[in-house]
């Protein structure tokens, strides 16, 4: 898969629209019928514009997959980034950092459902799609181990950085139960949950 992008960056408003339109509707044929059976001639005809006009902008389906990745993985990185700047309305509670952390998870997650499963399945067979999803992992974990320093004087866990990792699992295990799967009890209860458990494990 080619690491570049777009053959051309947009300048004026109506290509800026133009490319919009071709993402938006790659975005949206994905999530629906998979990236392997969409082609870039559906890509082009939701988009409402002719195939010539896609490439244009784009080389093929592929570069089409990987500025959607970008912006994900953008999306993704921004939500941190505010828990990370709203850090000291959490520091003498461990708890509520838990539950806006997954809320927080939950958020993006949700935004992007059909597309992550998506990319799920693609990790295994696209190099590039499965770094994007390892950068992930590793800033969530990241965020944990950087969050739990905050806390450590409360831990009966000596180890931060194991912990760190221990605690991105429930965390990630939570928010993929809400996300990903039909439940029978309400959501709330879920994230509670998930939030005592990781509480337990830490503190004991």
């Amino acid at each position: 898969m080619e690491s570049k992008k777009t053959i051309r960056e947009p300048q004026q408003i109506r290509s800026i629209q133009t490319k919009e339109k071709i993402l938006n509707a790659a975005y949206k044929l994905f999530c629906e019928k998979g990236f392997y059976k969409t082609t870039t001639n559906e890509i082009a005809r939701v988009a409402e514009i002719s195939i010539g006009s896609l490439y244009v902008y784009f080389r093929d389906k592929d570069t089409i997959l990987l500025e959607l990745l970008d912006r994900y993985n953008e999306s993704f990185m921004i939500v941190h980034e505010d828990l990370d700047l709203n850090m000291k309305s959490y520091t003498h509670d461990l708890k509520l950092w838990l539950q806006q952390f997954i809320k927080d998870m939950i958020k993006i997650h949700m935004r992007s459902r059909e597309l992550n499963q998506e990319l799920m399945i693609l990790c295994h067979t696209i190099p590039e799609v499965a770094a994007v999803m390892e950068k992930q992992q590793e800033k969530v974990q990241n965020i944990t181990l950087d969050h739990l320093v905050c806390f450590k004087d409360m831990f009966r866990v000596k180890d931060l950085e194991a912990a760190s990792i221990v605690a991105k699992n429930l965390i990630s295990s939570t928010v993929d139960q809400v996300v990903f799967y039909e439940n029978k009890i309400d959501d709330e209860r879920i994230i509670n949950a998930g939030v005592d458990a990781v509480y337990q494990y830490l503190i004991g």
